[in-house]
């Protein structure tokens, strides 16, 4: 069995059923997806390989370090992945009681140690979804602004569109136990740490990032999917972005992004939205030698020999200046 997704694919050699794991293998490519479109109309040479290999070391590192059970076996070659699976059960749909066992959880985990430009936390400030006093804070913060301490967020995972919840909602809908969410806090904060410490080491800041979990036959927490890549987690070089949000940025600043957002506004049906134009030749190239820069310095790995960070992000920089952005 066969499945497409916009950035990646997954190829199921056993399905997973009530009592026991399936297996299966992701194939990373290098498409890419911005503001929940689906598959743009170019791609980013070497993305695929990057990611799949940044985030097979960090699945290795975590399991060694902090003992955190995940749902990877293995690397198969440059850009896929040999992963345990779990079924996908739909909370909507009543399909998750507190005895359910090996499902996704219906989840999606959010840390964040700061609030870089282009933080959804600003856009919920301004509609009045979330208050100063949510984020530990005293006053509004500016962009940029850091948190004392990780400030985790909440929100649902297999429903057309993502929503933030509570933590008492965050628990009803997943169907975990109050331990069960206790453990996966502190997971989190443990990944968060790990990933942190390791940007640092390359030179990078870590602004945020998510995760996701399962529960396993046996009822233990899993981490699935991937973390601690460039489209899972926001990086900064110098405060400037360093991972997806690169590609956001720039069609921000296009007629699309304006028309998409009244699409959206509108409840027009997603087949119908305005399709975008591909990303400038010298941003892909920018790009793609970020997601591989980042990949090598990562995993202390040689794969492209590509340009350094600073190489790199003094291009980007160079674009921007260009581009009036």
């Amino acid at each position: 069995m066969f499945f497409l997704g916009s950035v990646k694919n997954l190829v199921v050699e056993r399905e997973a059923e009530d009592d026991a794991f399936g297996l299966g293998v992701f194939e990373f490519t290098d498409d890419y997806s911005v503001f929940d479109y689906g598959k743009m109309p170019d791609t980013i040479p070497g993305k695929g390989e990057a990611l799949c290999r940044q985030a097979s070391y960090n699945f290795k590192e975590l399991e060694n370090r902090f003992n955190i059970k995940t749902h990877f076996k293995k690397l198969i070659g440059g850009n896929k992945m040999q992963v345990l699976l779990v079924r996908v059960l739909m909370p909507q749909n009543n399909q998750i009681y507190e005895e359910t066992r090996n499902y996704l959880v219906p989840l999606e985990i959010i840390f964040r140690n700061s609030l870089p430009k282009g933080s959804s936390v600003f856009k919920r400030l301004e509609l009045g979804q979330l208050d100063v006093e949510d984020l530990g804070l005293e006053s509004m913060p500016q962009p940029g602004q850091k948190f004392e301490n990780t400030f985790l967020d909440v929100s649902t995972k297999l429903e057309p569109t993502d929503r933030y919840l509570s933590w008492d909602e965050a628990l009803e809908l997943s169907k975990i136990s109050e331990d069960q969410l206790y453990e996966l806090k502190e997971s989190v904060l443990n990944i968060n740490d790990f990933i942190t410490e390791k940007a640092e080491s390359i030179g990078l800041e870590h602004a945020d990032g998510k995760v996701e979990f399962a529960i396993s036959p046996k009822n233990e927490l899993l981490l699935v999917d991937v973390c601690g890549t460039l489209d899972e987690d926001r990086f900064l070089w110098n405060g400037v972005h360093v991972s997806k949000q690169v590609c956001r940025d720039y069609y921000k600043t296009t007629p699309w992004y304006e028309a998409l957002e009244e699409a959206k506004k509108n409840n027009v049906d997603k087949a119908m939205w305005p399709k975008p134009e591909p990303l400038p030749a010298e941003l892909k190239e920018i790009v793609s030698n970020m997601y591989k820069s980042v990949c090598e310095a990562w995993t202390d790995h040689k794969v492209w020999k590509a340009p350094g960070i600073e190489d790199v992000m003094n291009s980007y920089n160079g674009f921007l200046e260009k581009h009036g952005q």
